[in-house]
């Protein structure tokens, strides 16, 4: 799948960023799709990509929120 991806983004010339990005805007990069989760884990994960499941715990240090 992920070779795929890459051919058809080189074919069809499909940057991840635009050419001239602008200082101080933000970008959200073209996904690769190296691993995709099954419908049942990416419905209770909220996601179908692996690589964008972070869970937020706001009492929990480990995932980024302050333990009262």
């Amino acid at each position: 799948m992920e070779d795929i991806i890459r051919q058809k983004a080189m074919e069809y010339n499909i940057s991840p960023l635009p050419d001239n990005p602008v200082i101080a805007m933000a970008y959200v990069p073209y996904q690769n799709a190296q691993r995709l989760y099954g419908v049942e884990q990416g419905i209770s994960s909220g996601t179908m990509f692996p690589c964008l499941d972070k869970p937020f715990c706001p009492n929990c240090e480990e995932c980024g929120g302050a333990e009262k």
